[in-house]
């Protein structure tokens, strides 16, 4: 049963999605702490954590906490704490003691948080939100009672994690991806197609812009470091369940090179992070939908991966959880409208689009969700999970002017909706940039590139069908309060237009101006944020004085609101022009 908790609470622990750990052996040792009868268990209270924590580090309360009946142990001491410098870090927390690490005997605080996050999403562990501490689940009991001591993976082991794994619903949303004929899909397009439509915290980076991007990089060292660095929060969840996947034999990790076509240019990249499934992952995927003879497996969700960014993190967390309750014990399919009275009721207000939104957002997420009309059943059965209820819990201002957008927007995919989240975000700056021009030059018809890197914009888009075509220079800002148009900041877009009005390799010799149409003569600059605010009109002014060069401020939702009219056709580039620039 899906039970809702009453809580005062206004954060929570991030649960349901990982990003770094794959190695299985390192996990069945970190579920073994919490059996007391394990092997590894008894190792680590008599040998490993008296060898590996100093007493002046809580060696006492790790042993007291290990000890202690029943096993039910906090977070705070499976994780540990961080060191400044990392370089000198000591041991503090029992899963930090018990993985080892590149070049010492134990891992930081980061990836034993993974560890923790990893043998919860796959139903090894469970979690107690009166108290912050975690215990053993049955599962959990199954796995540790079929360890062996090798780090080749037993039958049975590899068994009790397939299964597991298959209880995932993002697992099982990947194997869905490459069961389609011939699927050979890179981490990109698998992370475009997971998670919740329009947020930013289920980002996937533009993969046609980055391969356009990849292919006009000369240094080989920083093409490397874009394949290696440039991806979105879904890319990363895709890259690692396909790697556990694969470390099952599930799917197969074979490079793809993926092709791209802009102004008649041919672009060519390889992609290394990319997948098939294999014959052993067409079976696991048919096990786990109960095909043939096998029941159907239970699937584990938990209230933390349904919204993992942003100021409206524990609402869509709410008011999904309550949906997928909702959905589960009904026992006929369900209308949008009687959705929405349920939420209600529960306190939790939202619109009819927003439903559907997270609807199929659930589908995106591994969920087996039927639909006829406008009604929705849930096919799987779902393992008991906590509803965390917050009194009062209410959309924020950006949330409800993305419902409105929702309802306002008809031509656009709402893929872009994200791009509100990523305006206010200044750690996903380059997938904010990324998307933008992505949007400009695939949904508007501009012709174009992101370019980014130093001494560049971030991009440029020109006409080409016009009686006389333009080009704009684009600059994007994510700031979480707003963008103020800084001095520094004008000066570099006045470089940039200067740069391009005198064409002078001497000047700047990666010549970026080049990426403009040959027959282009007119030319804007226009910043992209979530909103604008202080005294920005008087730099775009000065800008303009100077460079005798018109632009303008443009607020991410103004920006979607005219691609929709542009796709939508009822608005043309050149009337874009003479209402933005003129």
């Amino acid at each position: 049963m899906i039970s809702i908790m009453a809580t005062e609470a206004k954060s929570f622990r991030a649960f349901g999605w990982v990003q770094d750990p794959s190695n299985f052996r390192s996990l069945c040792n970190v579920v073994a702490i919490f059996d007391s009868a394990s092997a590894k268990h008894k190792e680590l209270v008599k040998t490993i954590l008296p060898k590996l924590v100093l007493k002046s580090d809580g060696l006492d309360d790790l042993l007291m906490a290990m000890n202690a009946r029943p096993l039910k142990i906090k977070y705070s001491h499976l994780v540990g704490t961080s060191f400044t410098p990392r370089s000198q870090s000591r041991c503090n927390g029992i899963i930090q003691a018990t993985v080892k690490g590149q070049g010492r005997d134990f891992i930081g605080d980061w990836p034993a948080d993974n560890f923790v996050r990893w043998a919860h999403c796959l139903g090894f562990i469970k979690y107690d939100y009166t108290d912050d501490t975690f215990s053993i689940t049955s599962t959990g009991l199954e796995l540790t009672a079929a360890l062996e001591d090798a780090e080749e993976l037993s039958k049975k082991e590899h068994e009790i994690l397939t299964k597991s794994l298959l209880a995932y619903p993002p697992a099982i949303r990947v194997l869905t991806l490459l069961s389609e004929e011939t699927a050979h899909l890179t981490k990109f397009e698998i992370g475009r197609e997971l998670g919740f439509i329009g947020e930013g915290g289920f980002g996937s980076m533009p993969q046609n812009t980055l391969i356009r991007t990849l292919a006009q990089t000369t240094d080989a060292k920083e093409k490397n470091k874009m394949k290696a660095d440039w991806e979105g929060a879904s890319d990363k969840y895709a890259r690692m369940i396909a790697r556990w996947l694969s470390n099952l034999g599930l799917v197969e990790q074979v490079k793809k090179t993926v092709s791209v076509t802009v102004n008649s240019v041919p672009y060519s990249e390889t992609i290394g992070q990319a997948y098939m499934i294999t014959a052993q992952g067409v079976t696991a995927l048919n096990r786990s939908l109960g095909k043939s003879r096998h029941a159907r497996i239970k699937k584990n969700i938990c209230f933390e991966m349904l919204a993992t960014k942003g100021a409206d993190r524990e609402y869509l967390r709410t008011r999904r959880a309550l949906l997928i309750k909702q959905l589960t014990e009904s026992k006929k399919a369900v209308s949008v409208d009687e959705l929405r009275l349920y939420l209600s009721n529960k306190g939790v207000e939202a619109t009819l689009e927003a439903i559907r939104d997270d609807l199929t957002g659930l589908s995106r997420l591994g969920l087996d969700i039927a639909v006829d009309g406008d009604k929705y059943l849930c096919l799987d059965k779902i393992n008991d999970f906590v509803i965390p209820l917050v009194s009062n819990v209410a959309e924020s201002e950006i949330g409800i002017a993305k419902d409105k957008l929702r309802e306002n927007i008809k031509h656009i995919a709402k893929d872009y909706l994200s791009l509100i989240d990523l305006a206010y975000d200044p750690n996903q700056n380059r997938l904010f940039e990324m998307k933008t021009l992505e949007l400009l030059t695939d949904e508007c018809g501009y012709l174009g590139t992101h370019l980014g890197g130093s001494r560049k914009p971030d991009g440029v888009i020109y006409t080409d069908k016009l009686q006389e075509n333009y080009g704009v220079i684009i600059d994007t800002k994510a700031y979480s309060e707003g963008y103020s148009l800084p001095i520094s900041q004008a000066d570099e877009m006045q470089r940039y237009i200067q740069e391009n009005q005198r064409r002078d390799e001497r000047e700047n010799p990666n010549k970026w101006w080049e990426h403009f149409g040959d027959d282009i003569e007119r030319f804007y600059f226009m910043f992209v944020s979530g909103h604008f605010k202080g005294k920005y009109q008087e730099q775009i002014d000065r800008i303009a004085q100077i460079t005798k060069t018109n632009g303008a401020p443009v607020a991410i939702v103004d920006l979607l609101l005219t691609a929709d009219r542009i796709k939508g056709q009822s608005s043309s580039l050149a009337e874009v022009e003479r209402a933005m620039f003129m």
